[in-house]
């Protein structure tokens, strides 16, 4: 075991959880880039030394990593770094979300949206490439393609609010909505029966877009802040 491996750590307490202590101090060591994607970690028995604990405790930590995506393990090998996924990192956000919003849950995302979306629609404006516009328009193209599937056409309808976060410039943007875009990606569609028609989505997505293609930040927040609006007072 390299002994560099031992100070980067540091001694676990026997007052709290200790699977948990050693999965947390794992984590950090990835995020620090001390063991990055493709690389292994310790092995069980190395973890074991450095932590001063028994095998077992060891191992659960590692399950816990593996549920969680953050490592993947390999039989005879150890515990390999994975690359974060989307999947891995929002699910959990994403759940969150439903258990502390309950049935309420559209509209608490909603309000959020009211208070972020308007502004990234307004940097979109002013940020955009050529590419931002065209997964944009083909967003609204979908949408068309799909009006009479509430499946297809809410699942489009979230991607072309995600472009739109794309296009702002600021990748902290795409981070904090994610879990709200896929919390609507998989809300039932039932649920949001009644909320809006297509028709009205189609003219105020078309507005948004047009206000971004033309550059005019505020055109585009106001559109995007009206849209949000029409669809909160139809819930």
């Amino acid at each position: 075991m390299d002994l560099l491996d031992k100070e980067n750590f540091k001694s676990v307490t026997r007052a709290k959880n200790l699977s948990s202590q050693i999965e947390e101090q794992l984590i950090i060591a990835i995020n620090k880039g001390l063991y990055s994607s493709g690389e292994l970690l310790p092995s069980e028995n190395e973890l074991t030394e450095i932590f001063d604990v028994s095998r077992g405790v060891v191992r659960e930590a590692l399950l816990m990593l593996s549920a969680k995506g953050i490592v993947e393990i390999k039989k005879g090998k150890g515990a390999l770094v994975l690359s974060p996924s989307v999947k891995s990192l929002f699910e959990p956000l994403t759940a969150l979300i439903n258990y502390k919003c309950g049935n309420r849950g559209f509209d608490c995302t909603q309000q959020v949206r009211k208070s972020i979306e308007p502004f990234i629609a307004g940097l979109a404006a002013e940020n955009k490439n050529s590419k931002d516009l065209k997964n944009m328009q083909k967003c609204i193209e979908n949408m068309e393609l799909n009006s009479t599937d509430k499946e297809k056409l809410t699942y489009y309808d979230v991607e072309f609010h995600k472009a739109i976060s794309q296009a702002s410039g600021n990748p902290m943007f795409l981070i904090i909505m994610e879990p709200i875009y896929n919390f609507l990606r998989t809300y039932h569609n039932s649920e949001l029966e009644g909320r809006s028609t297509y028709s009205v989505t189609r003219e105020f997505h078309n507005t948004i877009y047009k206000a971004i293609e033309n550059g005019d930040r505020d055109e585009a927040y106001n559109a995007m802040l009206n849209h949000l609006k029409v669809g909160e007072n139809k819930s």
